[in-house]
């Protein structure tokens, strides 16, 4: 294990944090930082067990806030969304246009006319937003951004939205592992490297938590609206360059 190494504990200590503060963001930045070192192919396997962990860690310790019915629903359209993605990994799709169709998204909800009604879906539909998310999950690794204009809505507390869309992201990350396996990816060679990024974020989650009751609701709702039009915008720059 070279000094380098060590420096993937860093990184994934501070975006552990701010997805635990702001509700998203973080592994959206730890996908762009580990991009420097490791290729696509390689990069969404191993983002995507240090993102399981992560989420496992965020949604047991606000387990108490998650919204149930919302979760199931979602759990019920991941596997037919791992299948599409599967299948879909094995064809030329255009990762580009998956990014800016998603960015386009974000900005459109973040952005809208105060008039027009907020993104509020019943649980049940949920189901979709699961299947849609499972299979973006497996193309292009970070889901969060997808994800985050769904918990755009007044019924929902700052608590409840970082343990819900923690838990749906718990659900998609996990999925990636047997379907990564599947299509033969040796998660033992980066054995040494995951364990310092899950280590990282579960200090970041630990820490990122406690901040979270101490902010008052109207400062949280700035921070993840500035966080998830960060994420658009990188996801943009990333699709067009």
């Amino acid at each position: 294990m070279s000094p380098t190494t060590l420096l993937y504990f860093i990184p994934s200590l501070i975006t552990g944090f701010i997805s635990s503060v702001s509700g998203m963001g973080g592994g959206a930045i730890l996908l762009a930082i580990l991009s420097i070192v490791f290729p696509i192919k390689t990069l969404v396997p191993i983002h995507g067990v240090v993102q399981m962990g992560a989420n496992v860690s965020r949604s047991y310790i606000l387990r108490k806030f998650i919204k149930k019915k919302m979760s199931l629903f979602f759990l019920l359209g991941m596997p037919l969304g791992v299948l599409m993605g599967i299948k879909l990994l094995s064809q030329d799709i255009s990762e580009k246009h998956l990014k800016i169709l998603i960015s386009a998204f974000i900005i459109f909800t973040v952005f809208k006319p105060k008039k027009m009604p907020q993104l509020k879906i019943k649980d049940w539909q949920f189901i979709f937003v699961g299947f849609i998310a499972s299979t973006l999950g497996l193309l292009i690794g970070s889901i969060g951004p997808f994800l985050a204009p769904f918990f755009l809505r007044d019924d929902i507390n700052k608590e409840e939205l970082v343990a819900t869309k923690s838990c749906m992201q718990m659900i998609v990350h996990t999925s990636k592992i047997p379907s990564f396996l599947y299509l033969k990816f040796n998660y033992s060679e980066y054995s040494i490297e995951i364990i310092l990024l899950v280590l990282g974020a579960l200090l970041g989650n630990y820490i990122g938590v406690k901040v979270l009751k101490k902010i008052n609701t109207k400062m949280f709702t700035i921070i993840f609206k500035t966080s998830l039009s960060l994420a658009a915008l990188r996801l943009l720059y990333s699709a067009l360059t």
